[in-house]
């Protein structure tokens, strides 16, 4: 805003100057939409920097953030009822849903996002990493938890949503578990 402003008393102060200042030198309006758009994006980035920035090889287990930090709340009830359905056994997830991984053997702290809005106020943000031997595809939907960011969904070539399959898997356990 501060950026516009100046540039818009730049044009004034030129317009004086110079009686045939072309009209397109006036900036275009910043709808409070698009402005409010931009502020998610780069507070999406924000959040996703916050997230990676402990996976690389030598991070300690306290690198990575506690769960409630990083899932919305859908997510982390279709973890847990996962959990519990399987009883004590390894479920749906035998591994990091966000990095596709087992463990962290790769530097994930300079993933690049783009970022896109979603229609019901959610953004969809897309990485690829092209290494032979671990390459990464990953899309995740964020949501706002109050005046922050969680990881509503994930979805890779494989598992086009992790909230779905985990939902699927959790009932097919509870039926099975069931006399």
């Amino acid at each position: 805003m501060k950026t516009l402003t100046v540039t818009a008393l730049l044009v004034l102060a030129l317009s004086g100057c110079n009686k045939d200042a072309p009209a397109t030198a006036t900036p275009a309006p910043v709808s409070a939409s698009a402005s409010s758009s931009e502020q998610d994006i780069a507070s999406a980035r924000v959040f996703l920097s916050h997230i990676y920035a402990g996976y690389h090889p030598d991070a300690g287990l306290d690198a990575i953030l506690p769960d409630e930090e990083v899932y919305a709340p859908i997510l982390l009830a279709a973890m847990q009822a996962n959990s519990e359905a399987h009883d004590g056994e390894v479920g749906y997830l035998d591994g990091d849903p966000l990095c596709d991984c087992q463990d962290t053997a790769q530097d994930l702290r300079q993933l690049t996002f783009d970022i896109q809005p979603l229609a019901d106020g959610q953004l969809r943000a897309s990485t690829r990493l092209d290494e032979p031997e671990r390459p990464l595809d990953l899309q995740l939907t964020l949501q706002r938890q109050g005046s922050n960011w969680r990881v509503a969904d994930i979805a890779t070539p494989s598992v086009p949503s992790l909230l779905q399959a985990l939902q699927r898997d959790t009932a097919t356990a509870t039926k099975s578990a069931k006399p």
